[in-house]
């Protein structure tokens, strides 16, 4: 962890893994590629161990379809998030837990689908390890949760849609490392 600084800048590249998603006119199961993330957290310190953080987080994934319309078709996520982390003082482990509240933007890469921007949640948890004074290692698992209507169809060009959600909350789930900047 950082230490007495007011703001704290954290870049950092993850993994990131989904829920699935239904084909609308068959059922059939749209699998989402486990792929790379990356991200930035802004953190402006409230109290010694509490802080308000922005957290801006993209994957660019391809959707695994029998579909040969939506199959490989990229689609991109992005996270904005406003929340706050709580660091713990153990010593040299630092754990941590954090959470936010934004929206989630699904664009896909085709300019024939359309865009949708959704409520979303994340709430996650990890380890700081401080390595100087002002910089640190931070260790995460998140999980995002995208609030979707049960009906609720993506990829649409023309008033038909090719995927839908399935439930009402489309989940993904991130491990990531960033380096942490304070200042």
């Amino acid at each position: 962890m950082v230490h007495a600084q007011e703001y704290e800048i954290t870049p950092y590249v993850g993994w990131r893994t989904s829920d699935t998603l239904e084909e609308e006119a068959t059922g059939a199961t749209i699998d989402l590629k486990e792929t790379g993330s990356f991200g930035v957290i802004f953190s402006m310190q409230q109290k010694p161990d509490t802080y308000y953080d922005f957290l801006f987080s993209r994957q660019t994934t391809e959707l695994e379809s029998t579909n040969s319309l939506v199959n490989n078709t990229s689609l991109r996520f992005d996270y904005y998030h406003i929340g706050g982390t709580v660091v713990y003082d153990h010593d040299q482990l630092h754990p941590f837990v954090t959470g936010g509240l934004g929206a989630t933007h699904i664009s896909p890469a085709t300019a024939a689908f359309s865009s949708e921007t959704n409520f979303s949640l994340s709430i996650g948890g990890g380890l700081k390890f401080p390595m100087t004074h002002n910089v640190g290692l931070r260790l995460e698992v998140r999980g995002y949760g995208t609030v979707v209507d049960s009906e609720g169809s993506i990829l649409c060009a023309n008033g038909v849609c090719y995927a839908k959600f399935k439930g009402s909350l489309f989940m993904q789930f991130e491990a990531n490392a960033g380096l942490s900047i304070a200042f």
